[in-house]
């Protein structure tokens, strides 16, 4: 499926190599020579220091191989008609100094025909033959966050290798020396955007390894670069927000900030961004109450006001239902965040506890034979579809039986809590007790006794 990355990513990318009458061989005086392959309006960006002789050297090999690649340049208006033409070149001239620019021009090829998957692969093959490329880093640094996919076996090192591209795209760019005729101020609004885009993979690939404190650095340098840009406000707001022990205000702030740039901007996650900071916002205030104001500020400020605090729910009152008030003295402990919150996390960490409550639903955990059971125990958490209290990560056979409904007394290790968009407790190593379990299993036995799977008649064919 073609995923369409958004607009102005086009605009965004800068090419560090190009082609000119300077960078190419005199050999073919007097023909008409490719034109540059610029990308922004004037004149294209010039090499980082240290290139500048590599790409000098560039020399056609025959007149053949010139007139080859001068098909490509002037098949740039049909992206169709260039893709197999630059295929073509490639297998022809496989040892071409001009391969990385062939690939390059596939690559924007497919970016016109809004082909992210071609152009990824497009974009690889221009970082083989030319690892400095800024185009290609460019374009595969901002598509990253886009495509990736934390169910994917070879996640860890898709992020790592997006790491390694943002990291060495902010290497290159402090090298990169200003054309004698592009002005200093669109030179530098070139390099905020690359800077920005760089900064911006490098602080998602710590967000999604939950090293959230080199995600927080690196999203706030994207910022300062890019301070409308959607996306890495709201990395930075989930970067705070999960970090332990949450810094609600920070994160509500940043969320805050991307719901109102996308609404803005009119952009088709801007439902989505809302929803997710109206969730965070209710989780820690207990109500929306100011939570409109706290929009209306951010769509104007990219940093919160001298001050700025979104006040904590009251405790709660007790219910008299032990299991309930139990879970209620650990989530308003939790739910303050700062240094109170880590004190009181620093001592339930590693306990034990023991409740019970009623099955929301059952899911397989990550590793073989584990399960991963969520539980209601307090009545808000019962009245909501998909809302639960607790998860229990246990690998007690059983567990596949449990159902939405049943009761369910256990016990397991504090490991771990997020607190938005409600708060969750997770118990590790988690007993759930033998006869729930057992009456699971049973129930599930009769209901299929109850409900045989009806054998499909065979049927025969002649013969």
């Amino acid at each position: 499926m073609k995923r369409k990355f958004p607009l102005f990513v086009l605009s965004l990318a800068a090419c560090a190599l190009y082609l000119s009458s300077a960078q190419s061989t005199t050999l073919f005086a007097g023909s008409r020579q490719p034109r540059p392959l610029a990308l922004i309006a004037g004149a294209p960006m010039a090499a980082p220091a240290g290139q500048a002789a590599a790409a000098k050297a560039k020399t056609w090999k025959s007149r053949d191989e010139y007139d080859a690649f001068n098909k490509i340049v002037q098949s740039e208006s049909n992206p169709t008609q260039l893709i197999p033409i630059a295929d073509a070149f490639i297998q022809k001239y496989p040892t071409s100094d001009f391969k990385d620019q062939a690939y390059l021009l596939k690559l924007q090829a497919y970016q016109k025909m809004n082909d992210s998957a071609n152009a990824i692969a497009a974009a690889n093959d221009v970082l083989k033959a030319d690892p400095d490329n800024l185009y290609a880093l460019n374009y595969l640094s901002f598509a990253f966050p886009f495509i990736y996919k934390a169910d994917e076996p070879n996640k860890d090192a898709a992020l790592t290798q997006a790491t390694e591209n943002g990291k060495h795209g902010l290497d290159l760019l402090q090298k990169l020396q200003k054309p004698a005729t592009l002005p200093q101020d669109k030179f530098d609004a070139q390099v905020k955007q690359l800077r920005g885009n760089f900064n911006r993979v490098v602080g998602f690939a710590a967000l999604q390894r939950k090293d959230y404190a080199t995600a927080i650095t690196s999203l706030k340098a994207a910022i300062e670069d890019q301070p409308n840009d959607t996306y890495s406000f709201s990395f930075l707001g989930q970067a705070y927000l999960y970090s332990t022990p949450p810094d609600f205000d920070n994160a509500i702030w940043n969320l805050a900030r991307s719901a109102a740039l996308a609404k803005a901007a009119n952009q088709a996650n801007t439902d989505a961004l809302t929803k997710f900071f109206n969730q965070v916002y209710e989780s820690r205030h207990g109500s929306n109450a100011g939570e409109q104001d706290v929009l209306n500020q951010a769509a104007t400020s990219v940093a919160p006001p001298a001050g700025f605090k979104v006040a904590p729910p009251q405790k709660h009152a007790p219910t008299g239902n032990a299991s309930v008030d139990g879970f209620y003295q650990i989530e308003d402990a939790l739910v303050v965040g700062g240094d109170a919150a880590q004190k009181a996390w620093d001592s339930l960490k590693g306990q034990p506890l023991g409740l019970n409550g009623v099955v929301d639903s059952v899911q397989p955990g990550t590793d073989p034979s584990t399960y991963l059971v969520h539980v209601d125990i307090t009545d808000e958490a019962k009245a909501k579809d998909g809302v639960y209290d607790l998860e229990l990560q246990t690998t007690q056979p059983g567990a596949k039986y449990l159902s939405k409904g049943d009761g369910v007394r256990f016990q397991g290790t504090i490991s771990a809590y997020t607190v938005a968009p409600s708060f969750v407790l997770t118990l590790a190593d988690a007993k759930i007790n033998d006869d729930d379990l057992k009456a699971a299993e049973d129930n599930a036995k009769s209901k299929k006794a109850a409900h045989p799977t009806r054998k499909r008649p065979t049927h025969h064919t002649a013969q």
